[in-house]
Order: structure tokens, then C-alpha cells, then sequence
């Protein structure tokens, strides 16, 4: 028997892309600790855009611990707080701790989810972000490797949505996925 060197060294399996992603604020730490990842820490927003401050953001991240952000500002159009937005996508994307430090952003169903991550794969790749949030491709999305899939999840660790929606957004993913139906 053949044993990869390269798999030594690995952690725990870390979730593919709709694996554990939308949880309630009842349900998130222990859908988190199913990955061995740490409970989320709050970020409140902060200043005229509705959202966290950039720096604090980072600083949760950097302590290895996810961010749980409103993201909703930034979600309406462009403008200011959709810049925000960008830029925290861009901070999380580049924060390099690895799965489990991501964002938890706050979100109200399937499409604003879809937003995220395509915002989050926009930030990883350079791409523009505020176009990658504004027309997401989850077929796109979904057609990346698993390893490009899980590390979408380094940038956005897991989504909170409204009580009692946990099921219905999560099967809103799944329809976009035709390996899942």
C-alpha cells in the first residue's frame, strides 16, 4: 500500500462549497464545529457604509477565528457600502489563515449567498469584485474544482440567514447544482 507524503501534513477534511454553508443563529457554531472550526466572533458594523471596519474584520480573521458581518449595505447597488463590501471580500480572500477564519456574513436567501461567494472567488482571482456580487454565475461557481470550491470557503466560511429559512435557502443552492438533486 502507497501512502502520499502530501496527505500527511493535511487537517481535517474541510466542507466542499454547499457542505455545511448556510446555518441559523442558533445552528452556526456547532455547523462550524462540525469542520473543527472555531465559534464566530460578532464585527458590528461600523461608520457611514453600514459595515464592519476593514481593520477589525482583520483582526478577528487574523486571530484564526471567523467574522460574522452584515453584509446587507452592501448588497443594494453601488455606492459606497458596495465598495465596502469589495473590500471586505478582499481582506477575508487575502487574510491567509485558511479554512475555518472566514466571514459568516448575514444573509436573506439563496441569491444574496450566490453574491458572496461569487464576490469571494472575484477577490481571490483579481477579478472585479462589484460585478462578480452585482450578476453571480453559480454555474460558474459550481463548475470549479473542489479544491477552488473549498477555498471559497477560506473567504466565506459559512452564511447566516433568517431563523426558520435554513432549509429553504440551502435547497435553493442545491437547485443551481446539478450533482446535488
Amino acid at each position: 500500500m502507497t501512502v502520499s507524503l502530501e496527505l500527511l501534513s493535511r487537517g481535517p477534511s474541510r466542507p466542499d462549497l454547499l457542505d455545511d454553508l448556510v446555518a441559523d443563529d442558533a445552528t452556526v457554531a456547532a455547523a462550524l464545529a462540525r469542520w473543527s472550526a472555531p465559534a464566530p466572533v460578532p464585527v458590528a458594523p461600523a461608520g457611514d457604509a453600514g459595515l464592519p471596519d476593514l481593520e477589525e474584520v482583520a483582526g478577528v480573521l487574523a486571530a484564526g477565528t471567523p467574522a460574522i458581518v452584515d453584509v446587507a449595505p452592501g448588497l443594494t447597488g453601488p455606492g459606497p457600502a458596495a465598495d465596502h463590501l469589495a473590500d471586505l471580500l478582499a481582506v477575508a480572500a487575502h487574510s491567509g489563515v485558511g479554512f475555518g477564519s472566514g466571514l459568516v456574513p448575514r444573509c436573506a436567501d439563496a441569491h444574496q449567498v450566490w453574491s458572496l461567494l461569487a464576490g469571494a472567488v472575484a477577490a481571490m482571482t483579481g477579478a472585479d469584485v462589484r460585478a462578480a456580487i452585482a450578476e453571480p454565475d453559480p454555474a460558474r461557481i459550481l463548475g470549479l474544482s473542489r479544491s477552488a470550491r473549498e477555498a471559497i470557503r477560506d473567504v466565506i466560511t459559512c452564511t447566516i440567514v433568517p431563523d426558520g429559512r435554513v432549509d429553504a435557502v440551502s435547497a435553493d443552492l442545491a437547485s443551481a447544482d446539478p450533482g446535488r438533486r
